[in-house]
């Protein structure tokens, strides 16, 4: 962000900056304020769903860069994740990518959580991780479209067959968000019926972790982090898919709230793969800034998503 915009958002935004402050500490030794944090990361998420509303909300559809508070809060917040992504070992050279991308995304699975969502976790657990996933899942059909802009070649052909499968093939009931809906129906009324609130999941990981990926692929400049976000998350997911599919089987639940669960865990490891070689191997073979562009967003969605994990973990063992 070039100084003059900084400049000017420092001059209109002097009622929040002491939110920033306390959100998004300057000082890496400094822990954020999570009451404020979460009230930001609230506002930034809603902001973006509200830019990706369908063409029937278009008087409710915000214009970008024209709310200087959103500003500051988007600059404070990806600044304080570039300082972290700062401490993290980033591939010098486009033949290092590869192999450090796979080691990221393999040390990024999660299999103490996963082995907890297969093996252990109540239905409640489950319900309750299901609809944290809510924030993103319901929206990565519209983050998928996202990324193909501007794509070329195999890149964009990838990133195509991708959305193809988010669409479910041409099929209206196996869209993925028209899948993920009615399994998250499901188990919110399970929720509901045993009486746990679902507002304990109104912590800043969760809205961090949903509007990452939405800032990434509203701002086309952080388009690169996009697919390195998305990359590391399709390499990763499938073992989480498998054990919620585990997990809900162990515990009883329907096969048809089981559908998109299940057809994620072969979906997402073919996604993995074809996302390394057709988008990421190609792009960060360009040039050194497009390299360190994907890989901030490769370690930027890691420590976000791992901090998210072990606080939704801590969030579901508090329903027993």
């Amino acid at each position: 962000m070039d100084a003059a915009l900084t400049e000017s958002m420092r001059e209109t935004t002097t009622g929040i900056g002491r939110d920033l402050a306390l959100g998004f500490p300057a000082d890496p030794g400094t822990a954020p304020d999570q009451a404020v944090r979460l009230r930001l990361l609230r506002r930034l998420h809603a902001h973006y769903v509200a830019y990706l509303a369908g063409p029937s909300d278009f008087a409710r559809i915000p214009r970008l860069n024209t709310d200087p508070e959103i500003g500051a809060i988007e600059h404070a917040w990806l600044r304080w994740e570039e300082t972290r992504a700062a401490a993290r070992e980033l591939p010098r050279t486009a033949g290092e990518f590869r192999p450090w991308f796979l080691r990221t995304a393999a040390d990024h699975v999660q299999p103490e959580f996963n082995a907890y969502l297969a093996e252990e976790a109540t239905l409640a657990e489950i319900a309750l991780f299901f609809l944290a996933e809510e924030l993103v899942d319901s929206r990565f059909d519209d983050l998928m479209a996202l990324v193909q802009i501007g794509a070329e070649g195999e890149a964009k052909l990838t990133i195509a067959e991708n959305y193809w499968d988010e669409m479910g093939e041409g099929v209206l009931e196996r869209m993925h968000t028209r899948m993920f809906a009615h399994s998250a129906a499901y188990m919110r009324a399970h929720l509901d019926a045993r009486g746990v609130d679902r507002s304990r999941l109104g912590f800043p990981e969760v809205y961090e972790n949903a509007a990452l990926l939405l800032a990434y692929g509203v701002h086309r400049h952080l388009t690169p982090r996009a697919l390195g976000a998305m990359g590391v998350l399709e390499q990763s997911a499938s073992p989480r898919f498998q054990a919620m599919v585990d997990g809900c089987t162990r515990l009883g639940v329907p096969e048809d709230v089981l559908a998109y669960q299940r057809i994620h865990v072969h979906v997402d490891a073919d996604h993995g793969a074809e996302w390394i070689e057709g988008v990421l191997v190609p792009l960060v073979a360009r040039s050194p800034e497009l390299l360190r562009e994907i890989s901030l967003g490769v370690v930027t969605r890691v420590r976000v998503a791992d901090a998210y994990y072990r606080r939704v973990w801590d969030v579901m063992k508090g329903t027993r």
